[in-house]
């Protein structure tokens, strides 16, 4: 039998394919992010580099085209973001703070951000949603002597400026007629301001003995309903003090420093200018004596003030919150959605409203 020749044709062409199998392999598995992401590296030959970066540090297709869209349509990239995006990784920090950086922070803070070490609540920082990369110089200081605090009641504390000098730091509040508003040792309310629909308050829900108390019409209304309710459930209590002028409030405040000091003044007494009761807004219960946390009364407004629109403003656990020492018998209106909320929440007003009055605003 004759012996059959090799087809060497067919080896030659084997082996040429095996050889670029051999080389281009390497290549494939090289540029295997670059071939299954063909289509957005195309769409993006300006950018290849920042897109190398992006998948680098193990962004997926959608997220990487989510940012570099971003980055363009707010002409935020240039030749220096790809480099960026690898110090924020390699300094520690995870994908979040990646995006975080690139959606939020100018190139100042960017440079900023990169000369600061490794902080490992930073990712904790930005999932609060009141943080501002502006204050967070004023985050470290604050946290630092207030160990205590979580981050979140951290950056709450400086939006609130509790990091500040009361009073010397104020801002003059721009809405006083809401009825939502808020007035601390922070926010000043303007010398002049006077409510326009103060209302008489009856002598039966009011101790008008030494002057005619009065309320914001709206307030009056609740209260008046509040104290039907607390009646029929044997409960009784009434206004001491209502509303207050700020010449009012100045007297009561000079004749609390004169007989008390200036330290013990500004833990029980207000300012001109910083008292709830210049709001109309707020009152002073009692039941002939003033209202405590041992007594029928504050039991039964705690359950039930709510219901009308009523918070208890001042409680021994928020003094560090609100720059006043407790106050069982001082109630705030804050309208009935509000006040539910806060009494659900159990949060003092200063939270509740920078957190879902003023960030809604």
């Amino acid at each position: 039998m004759k012996k059959k020749k090799p087809n060497y044709k067919l080896r030659r062409k084997i082996a040429k394919l095996l050889l670029i199998i051999i080389i281009i392999t390497p290549l494939i598995i090289i540029n295997k992010t670059k071939i299954l992401n063909a289509p957005l590296y195309v769409t993006n030959l300006k950018y290849t580099n920042v897109l190398d970066s992006m998948f680098e540090i193990n962004f997926n297709n959608k997220e990487a085209k989510k940012t570099i869209d971003y980055l363009k349509n707010n002409n935020k990239i240039n030749d220096e973001t790809d480099d960026y995006i690898l110090k924020i990784h390699n300094l520690g920090y995870n994908n979040n703070v990646v995006k975080y950086v690139i959606k939020n922070l100018s190139k100042s803070e960017i440079t900023d951000f990169l000369s600061r070490k490794y902080n490992k609540d930073f990712e904790k920082y930005i999932s609060c949603k009141l943080f501002s990369y502006k204050k967070y110089e004023r985050y470290l200081s604050y946290e630092n002597k207030h160990k205590d605090l979580s981050i979140d009641d951290i950056v709450t504390r400086i939006e609130l400026n509790l990091d500040k000098t009361y009073y010397y730091d104020s801002v003059l509040i721009k809405n006083p007629n809401a009825i939502d508003t808020l007035a601390n040792k922070y926010l000043e309310i303007p010398e002049d301001y006077e409510p326009t629909d103060l209302v008489d308050m009856d002598d039966s829900y009011a101790n008008n003995t030494y002057g005619q108390k009065q309320l914001r019409k709206e307030a009056y209304e609740k209260f008046v309903q509040m104290c039907e309710a607390s009646r029929k459930d044997g409960v009784n209590f009434y206004a001491e003090s209502a509303y207050r002028s700020y010449e009012y409030q100045k007297n009561i405040y000079n004749n609390y420093v004169y007989n008390n000091g200036q330290d013990e003044a500004d833990k029980y007494a207000a300012k001109p200018g910083f008292s709830e009761h210049e709001l109309g807004l707020t009152i002073d219960l009692a039941n002939i004596w003033t209202i405590t946390t041992k007594g029928e009364e504050y039991k039964w407004i705690s359950k039930n003030a709510h219901k009308y629109g009523y918070i208890i403003r001042y409680k021994k656990e928020w003094e560090d919150v609100t720059g006043y020492a407790a106050e069982s018998w001082h109630i705030r209106y804050v309208g009935i959605k509000n006040a539910t909320a806060i009494h659900k929440l159990n949060i003092p007003y200063e939270e509740y409203y920078i957190k879902y009055i003023a960030n809604k605003k």
